[in-house]
């Protein structure tokens, strides 16, 4: 009994053995058949290779059978390209090849150097077309050729002056102004001036002198400080007023209301000195512009002057509201004027803000040529076109804030009412903000090219002051300076004595 329990038990345990062996042989065919999947694919991986290394070579032998067709000067013009650029060009159909092979050696090297999708692009063009547009240089053949076809067409019809002109605007400008109808861009770019500048201050609207910006400045600070000078003494005068009208003093009364007055005129002028300095210290305010304001300054001031000479010679409580009377109405019309006045400093700089985005935009495109002379490709083609839009909308605003600047201030001098040049002050300074907050955008987008730029080629730098060509609007002209709110809760608080 015990034998026969003994045996079945070594029976169990032997059957519980078989499915762990056959397991175990099923892991080792699971393995051989797993390693040679493997094997298969190594396989396929160099056969499709090999292919495709056929094919290459076989479209190579093609590309250069369809040069041997050319004539002898053509072909030997295609052929002096190095193998890059042979590549690049033989890859071409028969008609696109050889019209590319009658252009000049220079103009075909400047070709051959554009990606494969743009040269195809370019070499859709007419023969006519081509022939204009591969006189450009490289940066200016590669830009043109970011735009889409129908545009590429209509822009490339334009003579040789015109097309170098429009080559030479920036990314965001060139799209925007290829999508205008022929005539249209013809009369746009007969209005361009190309310049040549190494930096942002070669594009200022006038010169001056050190000893101009110096004295400008001195004349700045020096009303800064009389104004505030100024409206310290009128809260001095403005409690003592009022401790004389407390104690019903008429005399002293009087006495503290005219102060009160002069001084309330003198905080005025020294406004508007302020104001004048900053105008005579800009340098992208035209000259017959700032001709016109400081002249427009100088004219209130004497009429303020006049006001005041009123109330130093007042001797009644009459005489001193009538000159207060007076004051409060050149306030109300000055309030919105000086306002102006300033506007017209800030979109100054604004502009000064959108030259120094658009020389940096060349420049950054100088340091990318130098990139790809050494071999490195940086791709921040993407950021740049963004940093360009930004720039473009900056300027576009700026543009439309000194033009509503320019008519309201010409109007001015006819007759214009309060209403319209508050309206046109909060129309102005909008359009302004709108320009300084895309021109800080740009800055950021800027700080991202720069270190991928860094991290690609540790020698870029686009501080280095290199010439570039820039196209500037003839027909734009750019002024404006700072409200300063102390002034006005100055100047209406005399009002009201």
């Amino acid at each position: 009994m015990k034998k026969t329990i003994a045996f079945v038990i070594i029976a169990i345990f032997l059957f519980s053995l078989a499915p762990l062996a056959f397991a175990e042989e099923g892991s080792k065919d699971d393995t051989r058949t797993e390693i040679k999947t493997k094997e298969e694919i190594k396989s396929d991986v160099l056969k499709t290779r090999t292919e495709i290394r056929a094919k290459a070579e076989e479209r190579k032998k093609d590309n250069l059978e369809r040069i041997k067709v050319l004539r002898e000067e053509h072909r030997a013009k295609i052929e002096a390209l190095d193998s890059e650029k042979l590549d690049r060009v033989s890859n071409l159909g028969n008609e696109r090849l050889q019209k590319i092979a009658e252009l000049d050696k220079r103009q075909i090297e400047r070709l051959a150097a554009l990606n494969i999708k743009n040269l195809e692009k370019i070499a859709e063009l007419k023969k006519e077309r081509l022939e204009r547009i591969s006189k450009l240089s490289e940066e200016k053949i590669e830009r043109m050729a970011e735009l889409d076809k129908d545009n590429l067409e209509k822009v490339s019809d334009l003579n040789d002056t015109e097309i170098e002109k429009f080559s030479t605007l920036n990314r965001a400008e060139l799209k925007a102004m290829a999508k205008l109808d022929k005539e249209r861009m013809k009369a746009e770019l007969k209005a361009l001036k190309v310049v040549k500048v190494k930096k942002a201050e070669d594009l200022d609207r006038r010169e001056i002198s050190t000893a101009m910006l110096a004295q400008a400045r001195e004349k700045f600070d020096k009303a800064e400080d009389e104004f505030h000078e100024a409206t310290e003494q009128l809260t001095d005068e403005r409690q003592k007023l009022k401790e004389a009208r407390d104690k019903k003093d008429e005399k002293a009364s009087l006495e503290h209301a005219k102060n009160y007055l002069l001084k309330t005129a003198d905080a005025l002028i020294k406004h508007l000195e302020k104001i004048k300095a900053k105008v005579q210290e800009s340098k992208n305010i035209p000259d017959d512009r700032e001709a016109k304001i400081t002249a427009e300054i100088d004219a209130q001031i004497v009429e303020i002057n006049a006001i005041k000479a009123d109330a130093q010679a007042a001797t009644t409580k009459e005489q001193i509201k009538e000159a207060a009377k007076k004051l409060r109405e050149k306030w109300n019309r000055l309030k919105h004027l000086t306002r102006l006045f300033a506007e017209r400093v800030v979109s100054a700089r604004v502009e000064g803000l959108v030259n120094q985005g658009i020389v940096l935009e060349k420049r950054l495109d100088n340091v990318l040529a130098e990139a790809k002379e050494k071999g490195i490709e940086v791709n921040v083609s993407a950021e740049i076109s963004q940093f360009s839009v930004k720039i473009a909308a900056a300027k576009d605003k700026y543009t439309q804030a000194q033009a509503k600047l320019s008519a309201v201030l010409d109007l001015k001098a006819g007759d214009a009412t309060n209403e319209q040049i508050k309206a046109a002050a909060d129309e102005v300074n909008t359009l302004l903000k709108e320009a300084r907050d895309a021109v800080k955008e740009a800055h950021g987008i800027l700080k991202t090219i720069v270190k991928k730029l860094k991290e690609a080629d540790s020698e870029a730098d686009i501080s280095a002051e290199v010439e570039v060509e820039v196209a500037q609007d003839t027909s734009a002209s750019t002024d404006g300076a700072e409200t300063d709110e102390t002034t006005e809760s100055s100047t209406e608080a005399a009002a009201s004595t």
